[in-house]
């Protein structure tokens, strides 16, 4: 398998898309998941009816929105999670003695 320029700049997109789901998560910013979801899934249809020649309800196209739902939520989780972690971290800090 070779990586054509349309693979590398679709995987770009992907991984640019999949790191603002975890942003959003990691700030818990819900609107924010929102629109980057429904960014998501609007690049993702384009791509799929222009770049691909599906139509928008046939079933491998619909299986497809829900997995970028579902890599959005698990992001949207991850990024919570580590949110979470980083938070107690800083507060469990011991400070230093003042003299």
């Amino acid at each position: 398998m070779t990586l054509t320029p349309t693979l590398v700049a679709l995987l770009a997109v992907f991984a640019l898309w999949l790191i603002a789901c975890i942003w959003a998560g990691f700030r818990a910013r819900v609107l924010w998941f929102v629109i980057v979801l429904v960014i998501g899934l609007s690049l993702n249809a384009l791509w799929m009816v222009f770049g691909l020649n599906a139509r928008v309800f046939e079933p491998h196209a619909l299986l497809a929105q829900l997995s970028v739902v579902l890599y959005a939520v698990g992001g949207f989780g991850l990024g919570w999670l580590l949110g979470r972690l980083v938070t107690r971290w800083r507060e469990s800090r011991v400070d230093p003695p003042r003299s």
